[in-house]
């Protein structure tokens, strides 16, 4: 049982989250959220940059 445990929390990828007395998935949001900040300010940070040093 702590060998399920201990794999399922370290575990990088994103689970659905079961919704307690409703039967329903939740996805996680927010991490593909995080990805997608992260990956546009990543492109913008080079025009950024350009634009402040003028």
């Amino acid at each position: 049982m702590a060998d399920c445990l201990v794999r399922n929390s370290s575990s990088l990828r994103a689970a659905p989250i079961l919704a307690h007395g409703h039967g329903i998935t939740i996805e996680p949001i927010l991490p593909a959220l995080l990805r997608g900040v992260i990956f546009i300010s990543v492109l913008a940070a080079p025009f950024v940059a350009a634009l402040l040093a003028g």
